[in-house]
């Protein structure tokens, strides 16, 4: 089962009609569920490269992607992890208009020859 299955089957999630199916999830899910999906993505992918509250230096490749999905924020959290040529990723947005949502971009992407990326999702 692939990350964005179990965090389907395992959450009650708003889902985006922007997502693709395996590929990409983009959804919104109720603070009460952060702890569940926080155990997901730290199986699946290892701990978060950029905690809630906390600045990080991210590589190049990396900030790339993250530029794409909307930047992050002090209060915002990422997960990656190489996986071969792709990265496994998750982004979590707390609302700042109503602090019990959060926004959960997830997904696979591949990573071009000689370290770059491109983008194959979202």
């Amino acid at each position: 089962m692939s990350l964005i299955e179990e965090i389907k089957q395992a959450l009650r999630l708003e889902i985006r009609p922007n997502s693709q199916g395996l590929e990409y999830l983009e959804a919104v899910l109720h603070r009460k569920d952060l702890e569940s999906l926080s155990s997901l993505l730290e199986k699946y992918i290892g701990p978060a490269a950029k905690e809630s509250g906390k600045e990080t230096t991210l590589p190049k490749e990396i900030k790339e992607l993250v530029d794409s999905l909307g930047g992050l924020r002090k209060g915002q959290s990422f997960f990656y992890r190489r996986d071969g040529d792709q990265v496994i990723y998750a982004a979590l947005w707390p609302w700042e208009s109503d602090p019990n949502r959060i926004t959960l971009k997830c997904g696979v992407r591949k990573e071009a020859a000689g370290g770059g990326s491109h983008e194959v999702n979202q």
